[in-house]
């Protein structure tokens, strides 16, 4: 907590010499209830979960701009202090520069995005009550080459991310290009990176991959990537590899001011299982999400990863109400919905797994 608070000070102090800086702080305050199915009969757990998030973002004028936002969060009364953000970004005459802990924003997905090569968007163990499903960040440069009004190259390198192991051919790096053909966008590219798969997880592979988005009334977006490993066969990393993403997102007006978005997601992998396994990764994935809002105060959400090869699912159910400006209650439940062997089991095999979690509270911002 001294830690928190001394980091808190230095950054007010830092905000307070630059002009056109605004900070924000976003207070997150919830009750946590878990319940776990085990074999000796029903466990549950009750605590508080607290987050406060300290943003410093410049104005969006001049030829440079900045974000620097670090959170303390405390859950089950063990502390942590991150750096969520800290990066620049400038515009030169003929390029631009971006250097620091931020995101690429390579293909597009809310769960699933096989073309997110350098950050990695195909697990199913992800916060589902969060706002972005998707939000890890890491020190990074980029930079991109302006080729018209809307195409630009973009290459961007990534230091080792294994502190036991910091050599050069740790590092990550990838190349795209983006650029669109009438309302469609097309990007394209490819990734040094480490390979993730199960089967060869000890090397690096170069990763192309390929996205393409449109509309059609609805938003539709796809991409695909496979690894293309060396020394290994490429045969057997093709099969293990290859991935296909997809989605279909659409808003419409309901009543007088009430809107409700749909938006399907899948992950598909051709040579995964399409039997039920617990030792490889299932074939395919599915995730729909419904948000309802009768108008600007309140909103009903409906998330869910649905695994169609042992009809499991985890699914999640979320309301808000805009109290007061910048203040909201907010109410979640997340349940899994599968037998033992399933992928989203109900049975809890392990300590850290939850059968059912409720979470109630409030979230501020000023």
């Amino acid at each position: 907590m001294k830690r928190f608070r001394m980091v808190l000070l230095a950054l007010l102090m830092c905000s307070s010499l630059v002009a056109g800086v605004t900070p924000v702080m976003d207070l997150q305050l919830f009750h946590v209830l878990g319940l776990r199915d085990t074999d000796v009969g029903i466990a549950d757990a009750h605590t508080f979960a607290g987050k406060a998030s300290l943003s410093l973002k410049s104005s969006d004028t001049g030829n440079v701009r900045g974000d620097v936002a670090v959170s303390f969060t405390e859950f089950g009364g063990i502390p942590a202090l991150s750096i969520d953000r800290a990066y620049l970004r400038a515009r030169f005459p003929k390029w631009r520069l971006t250097i620091g802990k931020t995101r690429t924003g390579w293909g597009d997905g809310m769960l699933f995005n096989a073309a997110d090569l350098l950050f990695g968007s195909i697990d199913t163990d992800v916060d589902m009550k969060s706002n972005e499903l998707r939000s890890t960040t890491q020190w990074l440069t980029s930079a991109q080459l302006p080729l018209g009004d809307f195409s630009f190259l973009e290459a961007v390198i990534i230091p080792s991310q294994d502190v036991t192991d910091l050599s050069i051919r740790n590092m990550s790096a990838g190349l795209r290009y983006y650029t669109t053909i009438g309302t469609m966008k097309l990007e394209g590219g490819a990734a040094y990176r480490k390979d993730n798969t199960p089967a060869h997880d000890t090397g690096m592979v170069l990763t192309p991959y390929i996205a393409l988005q449109g509309n059609i009334g609805p938003d539709w977006y796809v991409s695909t990537s496979a690894n293309l490993p060396y020394p290994e066969a490429i045969g057997e990393e093709l099969e293990d590899s290859w991935l296909i993403s997809g989605g279909l997102l659409h808003m419409v007006s309901v009543g007088w001011r009430g809107t409700l978005s749909l938006r399907l997601e899948a992950l598909v992998r051709p040579f995964g299982s399409w039997t039920p396994s617990l030792t490889k990764d299932l074939a395919i994935f599915v995730y729909p999400e419904i948000t309802y809002a009768p108008e600007e105060s309140y909103a009903f959400t409906f998330r869910s990863i649905f695994s169609p090869i042992d009809l499991s699912a985890m699914i999640t159910l979320g309301a808000s109400w805009n109290v007061f400006q910048g203040f909201s209650v907010q109410g979640f439940i997340t349940a899994n919905a599968g037998e033992t062997n399933d992928q989203f089991s109900w049975k809890s095999n392990t300590a850290t797994e939850t059968s059912l979690g409720i979470m109630a509270g409030v979230s501020w911002v000023y």
